[in-house]
């Protein structure tokens, strides 16, 4: 019977799981997180999914029945926060930079994000006035302190700012760096996860790539070349058409959330080669 149970093919997704986490275990190692912490993370996970499945609120008892985690775990677990500061300030910070260089307000007459003062001016509102249309549930003074040091915001002697790039892409290492990577990686993963547990005839989420092998490096940087300024066009006319769609429905009490991601892989000859 141990040796009908070893010859048995594993799961699909067993079988896949190992793939989906090398590049995260890249990441773990480059970061010092053990197996230790990766196990809590899992728990937490776990438990979180069986919750989000239930039609109906489940006991400890029953949360560890479907999980296979100890009581005490999933007690220990619900009590925990999800919300951390870094995720808070990376939410707070992308979502200013959006209004900042998209909403009319906030333009000069070339349509470029024009320079603010912290309070309103002669020339419209200013970074505090942005910080409130943007919704964001921060002190404009910590949203501020977040981007200047991500270096995404310069602020001149006068106390003038200037806004360096419509994305967030925050400085390699930091805390705001993880955030970026969580907030991005997830929302792609759940897209995925949600087309790989839809029923048949269930809408599926838009989720394709396109791959192509036996390439040269000059034609693979033709390609990333091609495919980052196509990719940040469409990033920024769908970011636009948020914020004048979220505009008109802010007084409606709506709950909706929508993302939209885009990803570049070039793999030079020499780096596969390396690899290899």
């Amino acid at each position: 019977m141990s040796n009908a149970m070893s010859t048995a093919p594993k799961p699909p997704l067993e079988t896949a799981l190992a793939a989906l986490l090398e590049p995260l275990a890249r990441a773990m190692v480059a970061h010092g997180v053990t197996v230790g912490a990766a196990t809590e993370a899992l728990k937490k996970a776990l438990l979180s999914a069986v919750e989000d499945s239930s039609a109906t609120p489940l006991s400890d008892s029953r949360a560890s029945l479907l999980t296979g985690l100890h009581r005490k775990d999933v007690k220990r677990l619900r009590s925990l926060s999800d919300e951390t500061p870094q995720k808070r300030s990376c939410s707070a910070a992308a979502l200013v930079i959006s209004h900042w260089a998209t909403s009319p307000e906030f333009q000069d007459a070339s349509g470029d994000p024009r320079e603010l003062h912290r309070k309103s001016d002669r020339n419209g509102p200013g970074f505090d006035d942005l910080v409130r249309l943007a919704r964001i549930d921060m002190a404009p003074g910590t949203v501020l302190n977040t981007l200047l040091d991500q270096k995404i915001v310069e602020q001149d002697d006068t106390g003038v700012l200037r806004l360096l790039t419509h994305a967030f892409l925050p400085s390699g290492g930091g805390a705001e760096q993880v955030a970026a990577y969580q907030a991005t990686l997830s929302a792609h993963l759940t897209a995925a996860t949600q087309n790989l547990l839809a029923e048949s005839g269930a809408r599926r989420n838009f989720d394709r790539a396109v791959r192509y092998s036996h390439l040269s490096d000059a034609s693979v940087e033709e390609l990333k070349k091609t495919s980052d300024e196509k990719a940040q066009a469409l990033l920024q006319e769908i970011n636009a058409l948020a914020r004048d769609l979220q505009e008109r429905d802010q007084n409606g009490g709506h709950a909706g959330r929508f993302a939209m991601g885009a990803y570049v892989l070039p793999t030079p000859d020499k780096i596969r080669d390396e690899s290899e």
